[in-house]
């Protein structure tokens, strides 16, 4: 591309266009959200450039930009949050990821995260691609007047814009829709991830991992009754304990939780019961005032919504640290193939947190950690009605019927979910 007399520094205007649309392209092609990564966090980071010297590149670029028409990427080059940014960068490299970082958050041609998508910080081939494109349509949305980043109405008009265009098909994605491409990549690069032992458990899953999400079963039954119970309101006893009539209401519907003696007399006895008021708690399903319990509005709704519900009792089973989730992941893949007897269920799931984990001074994890995790899973498990009652210690363990719909949700947030977190 040729650079006119108009730009004041030819070599840095062909510097710029060598970097910004190496393959020879036009600036027209180049979106502002690129604008914005170059200018938050290419120019400082990548470009071994002094303050004076970023502020004057900015300004070509502006003048690059403005030439070709490109308005709104040329105000992104001049705006007082580059400058902002830039200035961050001269303090220190944390400061200026963490401008960078809010704002980008903050740009209207940024893609927000949607129900059906978290975007990842780390993105496969097909992932950026989407990003990209949808930051494209974004931009063309504001450019148009579709989109009026001012209104009160942009965020709720900007997640149902990208909403749309996330689940539409599209000819660069070979008729499938950005989403469908994306979980496909993610799902591939997490059958693929190491260790060896880890890809011989997924291979039993995987050709259900790739079929379509059927309406989910009403899982997580123990959690939707609890919340059920609550409702509009229950007054928890002086310690803070569920009341009592919900406790013997509990151990009536779900004997096998206290098998022995006359029953429990508080929560405190019922450890299930005990555990599934902590999980509504942590997920915020709950909330207190005084000693009323009662349904919040997120609790409200996931007691409506079987997806959500579900959602969060994966969330629950999958844990909260790396070394559950592997365990929990392991554990599942392998009781999806066939029922295990616990002993064979450590064996299977061991090598594989061996193979992932160590412990801090390089030594190897032990059976005896892969055993207390494992407990973890059928502890909850069990809990969330996943697991099959057992009719003695020795008898194999293996997922209930509603539990099987439970693993391919907890496997596909795992799956399907962004790189590096759920």
């Amino acid at each position: 591309m040729e650079v006119t007399v108009l730009v004041a520094d030819k070599a840095l205007a062909q510097r710029l266009l060598g970097w910004l649309v190496p393959d020879g392209d036009s600036l027209v092609e180049l979106s502002a959200a690129a604008v914005e990564r170059f200018c938050w966090y290419e120019l400082p980071y990548k470009w071994p450039e002094d303050t004076p010297e970023q502020k004057w590149t900015v300004t070509v670029l502006a003048d690059l930009l403005t030439e070709v028409g490109r308005v709104r990427a040329a105000a992104v080059c001049t705006s007082a949050t580059t400058a902002q940014v830039l200035a961050a960068w001269q303090r220190s490299e944390q400061a200026g990821f963490a401008a960078y970082r809010k704002a980008a958050a903050a740009s209207p041609t940024t893609p927000p995260d949607v129900a059906e998508l978290s975007w990842g910080e780390v993105r496969g081939i097909q992932e950026a691609l989407a990003r990209a494109n949808c930051e494209r349509r974004l931009e063309q949305a504001l450019d148009e007047g579709e989109l009026d980043p001012d209104a009160r109405t942009f965020p709720a008009g900007r997640r149902r814009l990208v909403q749309h265009w996330l689940t539409t098909a599209q000819p660069v994605f070979e008729g499938r829709s950005p989403l469908e491409a994306v979980r496909s990549e993610r799902r591939e690069l997490w059958a693929a991830a190491r260790p060896t032992e880890r890809r011989v458990l997924l291979a039993a899953v995987l050709p259900a991992l790739a079929e379509s999400c059927a309406a989910p079963a009403d899982t997580a039954e123990p959690l939707r009754w609890l919340l059920e119970q609550i409702g509009d309101g229950v007054t928890l006893t002086q310690a803070g304990y569920l009341p009592r009539e919900l406790v013997a209401a509990a151990f009536a519907r779900y004997p096998h939780w206290y098998p022995i003696g006359k029953g429990p007399r508080s929560e405190a006895d019922l450890f299930q019961l005990a555990d599934l008021h902590e999980l509504a708690r942590t997920h915020r399903l709950v909330t207190k005032r005084h000693r009323v319990l009662k349904l919040s509005a997120v609790g409200r709704v996931q007691l409506t919504d079987p997806r959500l519900r579900e959602h969060t009792a994966a969330l629950a089973w999958l844990g909260t640290t790396a070394a559950e989730r592997q365990v929990v992941e392991s554990a599942l893949c392998a009781l999806w193939a066939e029922p295990r007897l616990r002993e064979d269920l450590r064996d299977v799931v061991h090598p594989v947190l061996a193979a992932g984990f160590t412990h801090g001074d390089g030594t190897a994890m032990e059976g005896k950690e892969t055993e207390r995790l494992l407990w973890r899973f059928w502890h909850t498990g069990r809990e969330l009605g996943y697991l099959d009652p057992e009719r003695s210690i020795d008898a194999p363990i293996s997922l209930s019927a509603t539990g099987r719909s439970a693993a391919l949700a907890a496997l596909r947030l795992l799956a399907e979910g962004p790189s590096g977190h759920i």
